[in-house]
């Protein structure tokens, strides 16, 4: 056995990606790093097959390349099954770019295998190049720990081994490969890494890769720390409905936001820093965030929840104005009397706390009430609607706009204290009655 196989089977086990009675499947492309996997893993005994994908983006190199793997399986007595695929039209039709479309094909392609495992051929150097990458975009532990080993059926036997241990073992064997000429070309963010950081890296420090592979296995054993104790925080703060803000609030920022990945990902909701970051704020402060269109993430009496927006304030609580006179509303008094011609249409202008609207403009039973979600109002000469909600919690604390008054008739609200009154029932020149209202 090669040192090269030793240190293969040693990943293997070190990570337990898998035994000798699984079913093995070598995503094979026929560079270098894949040819390597194939060979490796068959001669450790290894019950293997194999898989191409075509993705038809480099013309007659990408069938040369589907042709080699072939041969290369029927040389060693694998297995061999192969796919094209349409990436460019997928791409175009999804809006993806070719890298990441490419990708997502060719999962869905590995997945419908009946295997227990499947191989991918990434490789430390792999693993740095996407630490680096990682780096350059701000990312956190889990990215700066580069390729798992492991990840769901997905196993990687060579993360442990550099590009040039995949060579001299190929060397060794006697196995040429193919090369994919877009990795000799700097147009993707990956090769830019390996042919210019890279290199750097190393005149930096000889042995970067047996530095980065300490790093990574101490670095993973703390992310290993660090996210058992995230489950058992997310497993005690869930609640029959929503999650305890309490329990989140107790722990190490560290875990705790780990823990709102979790409850973010357990809600179905993609998640970015960014929200992570909002999300763990309302935890501690309360307060409500807007997860996409009507999904919310409110935090209230120490309780997180998702949903449609639901304020405690809302109340379908009204008052019905039916005669002239006072009218108490939460913690308010509204008086309302009414002005009939003759009257000094100069004298009539909307004040803080005392308000006109044309009496004989308002449509059926006039009501004193509070917010209902989804209202609108057209306030006096605006040429737009506004939505009421966003209007009482822009003018209000959130504890003072229970007591907000809104007046409406059977047409929707026609008045809202500190905006004023709609435009359909402002008083003009044709006005004979005019409801004067006054809020304390």
């Amino acid at each position: 056995m090669s040192d090269f196989s030793e240190k293969v089977l040693s990943t293997v086990k070190t990570f337990d990606m898998c035994t000798k009675s699984e079913r093995l499947l070598i995503c094979l492309s026929g560079g270098a790093d894949s040819a390597a996997l194939l060979l490796c893993l068959k001669e450790l005994g290894f019950d293997v097959r194999a898989c191409h994908v075509n993705h038809q983006l480099r013309g007659a190199e990408s069938d040369r390349d589907e042709q080699f793997c072939r041969e290369l399986c029927d040389k060693l007595g694998v297995r061999f099954d192969s796919v094209r695929l349409d990436v460019k039209g997928y791409c175009e039709k999804n809006g993806l770019s070719v890298e990441l479309g490419a990708r997502k094909l060719r999962y869905e392609y590995f997945y419908s295998f009946d295997a227990d495992k499947i191989c991918t051929a990434h490789t430390l150097s792999d693993s740095l190049e996407t630490t680096v990458f990682d780096l350059a975009r701000g990312t956190g532990l889990k990215g700066i720990c580069g390729i798992p080993p492991v990840r769901d059926r997905v196993i990687r036997p060579l993360i442990e081994c550099t590009r040039e241990e995949v060579e001299d073992y190929l060397a060794l064997k006697g196995q040429d490969y193919v090369t994919d000429s877009t990795n000799l070309q700097d147009i993707y963010s990956r090769n830019k890494i390996r042919h210019g950081i890279i290199p750097v890296m190393k005149e930096l420090n000889n042995g970067l890769y047996g530095s980065y592979l300490t790093t990574l296995q101490i670095l993973r054993a703390d992310s290993e720390c660090l996210e058992a104790q995230a489950d058992e925080l997310y497993k005690s703060c869930r609640l029959a409905k929503g999650y305890d803000c309490k329990i989140l609030t107790a722990a190490h920022i560290s875990i705790r936001r780990r823990a709102v990945m979790r409850i973010l990902d357990g809600e179905g909701i993609k998640y970015s820093s960014a929200m992570i970051a909002d999300t763990d704020k309302i935890v501690q402060n309360g307060g409500r965030l807007n997860i996409s269109g009507e999904l919310f993430a409110s935090s209230s009496k120490g309780i997180l929840t998702f949903g449609p927006l639901t304020d405690p304030d809302d109340t379908a609580k009204s008052v019905a104005v039916d005669a002239m006179g006072k009218y108490g509303f939460e913690d308010r008094t509204v008086s309302f009397s009414l002005i009939e011609e003759p009257y000094d249409l100069a004298n009539i202008q909307k004040k803080f706390t005392n308000c006109y609207m044309d009496y004989d403009k308002i449509n059926g039973v006039l009501l004193l009430r509070g917010r209902i979600a989804d209202e609108k109002i057209r306030l006096c000469n605006r040429d737009f609607n506004s939505d009421v909600r966003k209007l009482i919690n822009k003018a209000f604390r959130q504890e003072d706009r229970k007591s907000a008054v809104l007046i409406s008739d059977d047409d929707g609200v026609i008045f809202v204290e500190k905006y004023g009154i709609s435009d359909r029932v402002k008083v003009d020149a044709s006005t004979k009655r005019v409801l004067v209202f006054e809020i304390s």
